[in-house]
């Protein structure tokens, strides 16, 4: 259970009155009906109006991923050919029949041959997902940024990729960061904190902290030397990130030599924690501001690692890191709008108010025109989502910024997760990305999203949600339950914890602890052993006689005898 708690002192002017919310709420849904009647008289992108075309099906989701999963993805052509051969059936209506018939031939085809049939099914299937990413080849990049940008496009890049496993692949990734931020017609950058280093201990925050910090301040040199402004965003996408990606922030633009460079991070909304982190950074970036400091900028988006949250919060026994609904993920991010969009907080951090929509957006938009903020937000969209759409929302704003994922076109393999994750939100009914096409249309729709719109906005109060994951091994534990179960692992991404484990260590070096038992268990000769076994064999019946629930008490007794220490030892080797 995520508990609340009252707004963070000292922060200055109040949170949205009722009336303001009320009389915003219905301008912004005056305003999205007015950008849905001018983007339907829009041309709609081919590519985007087929991939939601596909996700409609009910078994385009499933189709989609497999496809990319199963025969985009394998090195293997016989590998492909054979996933392509078990796909072929199940090939959704709306595609268009060219692309229908590449399949199921290449379904037929793809094992007798392989190495004519996977390259032809890949190539067609690319087609419908390629308008999301963009080709990082040389002789393709320039061309592609330059259509991009234009009449008030600007371009966030990142270079995709897969999770980085060892030294020489962040290497490589911080090195095409790198090379993309010194293209004269590159301003913007994003990439993630655990893509520029090799995995670190989890126990080793302060250390990680510094190695990062160190290994990515060349490329903030480089941003800060430039001639004309270049911006570095720091990404995330998962919860035992958070903590580190905003202390290798802070710790960077603490040094002299970036006090005057401008630089950000992203939030996301979907975690609880996401308001009170945006407290500390806005008392970091007054701070700095205070002392003649540039500002800073936070991107807040919704989140999108749900279902990697989700299994590892089963595999540890933890509380789930994100919030359980979506309603409470949405109201979240509009308490952070509201927090955020006053003048005395965008002087220090501005908002990119980033996502697809149309109801958050205009909101966003009316209430930092209301405050007089308008000038310290950006509004951001994904490259190739809802594209007529997002260009009436800039022809209002005036601006916007598209998150714009690069890939070099052999390794198109890496932007599976990505790709992956935009189908997920144009399937699910929950998200605004599943009826995008057909609000002008379908009243229902809209009602639908209208509504969850109103709801978010009536539970977005002016609580400090804080985190759902409360471990702290310094504190003693609570009774267990009466059935057996594991304990959970001690989580190393909470502070308090990694405070315990570091006193741990700090004692380990003058403890004698365990010796006397260990002296005394040694088994030293064969009679010794003999002895050991006979007993434990003669032990098997008994135990074994108890059954389970009642071997559930003999473990329970046993643990029970354990001092709280030793169980959380055990769990933290």
């Amino acid at each position: 259970m995520t508990h609340t708690t009252s707004p963070h002192p000292g922060n200055g002017a109040p949170y949205s009155s009722a009336s303001e919310s009320a009389n915003l709420a219905e301008e912004s849904i005056q305003l999205v009906r007015t950008w849905l009647a001018e983007a339907s008289t829009l041309e709609v992108d081919a590519s985007a109006a087929q991939l939601a075309g596909v996700l409609k099906d009910p078994g385009g989701l499933g189709f989609t991923v497999g496809f990319v999963d199963g025969v985009i993805r394998p090195e293997d052509l016989q590998v492909a050919a054979r996933n392509l051969a078990n796909l072929a059936p199940q090939v959704p209506g709306f595609i268009p029949w060219y692309l229908k018939a590449a399949v199921r031939t290449g379904g037929v085809l793809g094992p007798a041959v392989p190495s004519v049939v996977v390259p032809a099914a890949r190539r067609a299937l690319r087609s419908m997902v390629g308008h999301l990413i963009i080709d990082a080849s040389e002789d393709r990049l320039g061309q592609s940024i330059a259509r991009l940008r234009r009449d008030g496009v600007r371009l966030n890049m990142n270079l995709l990729g897969e999770a980085v496993l060892g030294r020489r692949e962040a290497e490589r990734r911080l090195e095409g960061t790198r090379r993309l931020l010194e293209r004269s017609d590159v301003d913007y950058v994003s990439i993630k904190v655990s893509s520029t280093v090799a995995p670190h201990a989890p126990w080793a925050f302060n250390e990680a902290v510094a190695d990062v910090a160190e290994t990515l301040a060349p490329l903030y040199r480089l941003a800060a030397g430039s001639p004309r402004p270049k911006f570095i965003n720091l990404d995330m996408e998962e919860y035992k990130d958070l903590e580190l990606t905003i202390a290798v922030f802070m710790e960077l633009l603490s040094r002299p030599e970036f006090h005057n460079l401008e630089a950000g991070l992203v939030l996301q909304a979907y975690l609880p924690d996401a308001l009170a982190a945006m407290q500390r950074l806005q008392e970091f970036a007054a701070s700095r501001r205070a002392a003649g400091g540039a500002p800073i900028k936070v991107r807040l988006v919704k989140g999108a690692n749900l279902p990697m949250e989700q299994v590892e919060a089963s595999l540890h026994g933890w509380p789930l890191a994100t919030w359980g609904s979506k309603l409470e993920t949405d109201a979240n991010y509009k308490r952070v709008l509201d927090y955020s969009l006053h003048p005395e907080r965008i002087r220090n951090v501005r908002v990119g108010v980033a996502g697809h929509n149309l109801f958050d957006i205009a909101y966003a938009w009316l209430l930092a025109g209301a405050r007089g903020v308008r000038d310290g937000i950006d509004v951001e969209m994904l490259l190739g989502m809802a594209t007529a759409q997002a260009e009436v929302v800039k022809r209002e704003v005036g601006s916007l910024l598209l998150y714009t994922p690069v890939v070099h076109p052999q390794e198109f393999d890496v932007a599976i997760a990505y790709l992956v994750r935009r189908l997920e939100e144009g399937a699910s009914s929950e998200n605004f990305m599943s009826a995008v096409f057909d609000l002008a249309e379908e009243e229902k729709l809209f009602e639908r999203e209208k509504q969850r719109f109103l709801d978010s906005l009536a539970a977005a109060d002016s609580s400090v949600p804080t985190p759902r994951r409360q471990q702290d091994r310094t504190l003693s534990p609570e009774p267990g339950p009466e059935e057996f179960g594991n304990t959970p692992d001690t989580d190393p991404s909470l502070p308090a914890n990694r405070g315990w484990g570091r006193d741990i260590l700090s004692r380990v070096p003058g403890s004698d602890l365990g010796l006397g038992l260990l002296a005394a268990s040694r088994v030293e000769t064969e009679e010794q052993l003999e002895e050991v076994m006979t007993g434990a064999a003669a032990a098997q019946a008994s135990w074994a006689a108890l059954g389970v629930p009642g071997r559930q008490v003999g473990s329970s007794r046993l643990m029970g005898g354990l001092p709280p220490s030793a169980l959380w030892r055990r769990s933290l080797l």
